[in-house]
């Protein structure tokens, strides 16, 4: 029944983020785009990740597989924000960033530290489960290290936290979507491009 709600409450939470993205102007700065295509990315795994656990078959290993890939395009976005310098948007826009998700979340985590940003509280937050799945070896494997036979279905206490930590990774990422777009439009610089309007869902 625990799994139920909590895959309930990821579903609420993707349509709320789906909400707040789908239709929203792009604004006329190529970090900015980077940094929200990421997240939408990002969001796109979470999703993709209650799809796979909600299945009438359920397939964990995949889940447990596309929880790096959210982990590692939201924390791309995060990097681009806050840590990359021009050359590195430039490289990253032609052959992504060349970093590890390691060296991704503790880049960001060392610019964000200390601060009071609505990320920084995120990342507090939920640390103690973001550090154990990135540093803490291969999460996708564990699952038959600790089995006497092979079985495709993890335990249940595995996939809740698997499903805690996307949520996580998805409040972090509606909170830097925010952050970015608060940035641009709700106190507009003057003398900026006009916006163009997309569907980020497209």
């Amino acid at each position: 029944m625990q799994l139920d709600h909590l895959l309930a409450r990821a579903q609420s939470l993707a349509y709320r983020i789906s909400a707040d993205f789908n239709g929203q102007p792009l604004p006329p700065d190529r970090r900015a785009c980077a940094a929200i295509g990421c997240l939408t990315v990002a969001q796109q795994h979470h999703c993709g990740i209650i799809l796979l656990l909600r299945d009438d078959m359920p397939v964990h290993a995949s889940a447990f597989a596309l929880i790096g890939h959210q982990i590692e395009t939201a924390f791309n976005a995060l990097w681009l924000w806050y840590c990359a310098s021009e050359d590195e948007l430039g490289r990253f826009l032609a052959d992504g960033s060349g970093k590890t998700m390691r060296q991704l979340v503790a880049q960001v985590d060392g610019v964000l530290a200390g601060s009071d940003g609505p990320e920084a509280a995120l990342l507090r937050d939920h640390w103690a489960r973001l550090s154990d799945f990135v540093f803490s070896g291969e999460r996708r494997v564990r699952h038959w290290l600790n089995a006497n036979e092979v079985d495709a279905m993890y335990a249940e206490e595995a996939v809740i936290e698997l499903l805690e930590l996307s949520n996580s990774i998805a409040e972090l990422g509606l909170a830097s979507f925010r952050t970015i777009h608060d940035k641009h439009f709700t106190a507009p610089r003057s003398g900026e491009a006009a916006p163009v309007r997309l569907d980020l869902a497209k």
